[in-house]
């Protein structure tokens, strides 16, 4: 059974690898002798950029933005780029100069180019001039797995011009000699400077190594599907819950088996076993209602807490969820300890208690574990609680009081709340089975390593 699970997994999850990788970046020529305006704010900035909706050649988003005329731009902006939809500027057409390029997304080991044409009008006076350049929104070009290599083809001092990085360089400005064009067709005989998109790994290692990233970003231009943000959170709520229901748990245990009457535990061990058969979403409920706005009230401003819905939140009642199971296994290990061991405590003169605390959890200890582990495993894989509580958006948790108060996103939430709007087969429900298939084994893990230490404790006894 969990060969076919993790064969379905796997099988299901190599759509992943079907991904094309996107890029943008946003140039403009800006004035020298005045403030520029923000790249993102210039109306006249050429975004080279690639886009799954993007077709090859002038598309919707190219045909109706051409490059300004120079009548066009006469007593406006006195300095413009442009972008040729070939990659040779010897073929490049100077009435079919468009305001941004636009392409379709590859893999990741495909190479491409793209030109970026720079002048001025006559009107302006200024005896140098600034190209600037700025990633697009969302793209992040030094976790991308290309490099992007700007170089200039021709005009004044080119052969000056040193490449520039902006995988490195993702931010920048680079100040040139004026160049004016006065007719239409001078816009192509200036400065010419040319993106190399260059892959800097195969496309297997582009998709594995962009998964075990720090960023889930689905609903954005350049997507992104790091897992580690989502599994260092439902790592982080669920070590935090066990931490939580621990002492409840081993108390509840202890007393059960060495202080509880015969009557008393005829009915409580029973009734901490039912807890463990409350819908999860009764309890998601619970903290929703009552004890998440309980929990903002009281830690709201140490932990910068603007919600109930948070990491704290979620740990506290999934460590709820977690007292009857390790309640009962706990309580199952104590049971295993011999007799004689409590008879030696009664010969040391120990009280309940002390014997308890120094001689029987001891012994126990193999099964004690296996009893958190079995918890653990439990909480690793919980949805609807997280789903409900956690607040819903992927960060990066920090070793920080802020994170506990904060919004996060566990794997098994995001499979819920993602796979019912992706596309069959697609890429992102490929990395949504690798989520699933991480997840598998990480509560594989521990469930093979409660038994391991469960059984290992059964033969010491």
């Amino acid at each position: 059974m969990v060969g076919a699970v993790l064969y379905y997994l796997g099988h299901e999850g190599r759509y992943a690898f079907d991904r094309k990788f996107d890029y943008g970046f946003r140039f403009a020529a800006q004035s020298t002798l005045t403030t520029p305006e923000p790249l993102d704010q210039d109306p006249n900035a050429t975004v080279v950029a690639s886009s799954p909706d993007a077709t090859q050649g002038p598309d919707d988003k190219e045909a109706g933005l051409m490059m300004p005329t120079i009548a066009e731009l006469a007593g406006g902006a006195q300095v413009v780029t442009g972008a040729s939809l070939t990659a040779d500027p010897t073929k490049t057409d100077p009435e079919q100069l468009f305001r941004d390029d636009w392409r379709p997304s590859t893999t990741a080991d495909v190479s491409e180019s793209a030109l970026i044409y720079v002048c001025a009008t006559p009107e302006y006076k200024g005896q140098t001039m600034k190209l600037a350049w700025k990633p697009d929104v969302d793209f992040e070009p030094s976790s991308s797995p290309r490099k992007y290599i700007l170089s200039q083809v021709s005009g004044p001092g080119y052969e000056e011009f040193k490449p520039v990085d902006l995988t490195r360089t993702a931010e920048g400005a680079i100040e040139i000699e004026t160049y004016r064009a006065n007719t239409d067709a001078d816009r192509t005989k200036g400065y010419v400077f040319k993106l190399d998109i260059v892959p800097n790994m195969g496309q297997n290692a582009a998709v594995l190594t962009d998964f075990f990233s720090t960023r889930w970003l689905t609903g954005v231009t350049h997507v992104r599907y790091g897992v580690m943000p989502l599994l260092l959170s439902t790592l982080a709520m669920t070590v935090l819950a066990v931490l939580m229901a621990i002492p409840i748990s081993f108390v509840t245990a202890g007393y059960i088996r060495e202080f509880a009457s015969d009557r008393v535990r005829g009915w409580l061990k029973p009734t901490i076993e039912l807890l463990a058969s409350i819908p999860t979403v009764v309890l998601g409920y619970f903290g929703l209602t009552l004890l998440g706005p309980k929990i903002q009230g009281l830690f709201g401003g140490i932990l910068q807490m603007d919600n109930p819905r948070s990491l704290l939140t979620a740990s506290v009642v999934l460590s709820f969820l977690l007292v009857p199971t390790i309640t009962t296994l706990a309580e199952e290990a104590l049971n295993n300890v011999p007799n004689s061991i409590r008879d030696a405590g009664d010969g040391l003169g120990l009280t309940r208690w002390e014997a308890l605390r120094q001689i029987i959890f001891p012994a126990a200890k193999g099964g004690l574990i296996a009893a958190v582990m079995f918890g653990f495993a439990r909480a690793i894989g919980e949805t609807i609680i997280i789903w409900m509580l956690s607040g819903g958006t992927p960060h990066m948790p920090g070793v920080n009081l802020a994170t506990l108060g904060g919004s996060t996103r566990g794997i098994s939430d995001t499979i819920g709340i993602e796979l019912g709007n992706v596309d069959f087969e697609g890429v992102h429900y490929g990395h949504l089975y690798l989520l699933g298939l991480t997840l598998f084994l990480l509560t594989l893990a521990f469930n093979s390593l409660g038994y391991k230490l469960a059984r290992r404790a059964a033969w010491r006894q």
